[in-house]
């Protein structure tokens, strides 16, 4: 026969105290990765995806039309001259503005100090329009069956 001893509740508790003092000391951290919207530029890179693709969505042709422009619009060294030139193109006027939109609600977050500082320096410049021409090829890619946007 089996005996079965009865431990006081003293002990019981000792011990669940005991076993979750051990699970606390042994703490365990999730991995830690990258943010995908760490800082301004991944911020502007990815609304400038979603205005693109937005823009272009259920338009082929217009699609087309972008993907050809896209070598002149990587020549470009300012936002500036970006803009200028996407507006300069009919189809693509309102893509523009709206781009600007998206680049003005980004650098007016308290987070973007650097950038709003230092928005004419052209480190910033050479970054900025970096990300616009990321976020506009990533939406094309979208948009024409990538599966992996890039």
């Amino acid at each position: 026969m089996i005996s079965r001893k009865r431990h006081s509740p003293i002990f019981r508790i000792v011990f669940l105290l005991s076993i979750l003092l051990i699970l606390t000391a042994c703490e365990t951290s999730p991995e830690i990765g990258p943010e995908p919207l760490a800082g301004f530029f991944e911020k502007v890179t990815a609304l400038v995806t979603t205005t693109v693709r937005g823009q272009l969505r259920d338009n082929p042709p217009k699609q087309t039309l972008f993907a050809a422009q896209l070598p002149s619009f990587e020549k470009t060294a300012t936002m500036n001259q970006l803009m200028d030139e996407l507006k300069g193109i009919d189809p693509f006027k309102n893509l523009g503005y709206l781009i600007e939109m998206d680049i003005m609600f980004e650098l007016q977050k308290p987070e973007h100090h650097y950038e709003r500082s230092n928005f004419n320096s052209s480190e910033v410049q050479r970054q900025l329009v970096s990300a616009i021409l990321a976020g506009m090829k990533k939406a094309l890619s979208q948009l024409q069956g990538g599966k992996d946007g890039k």
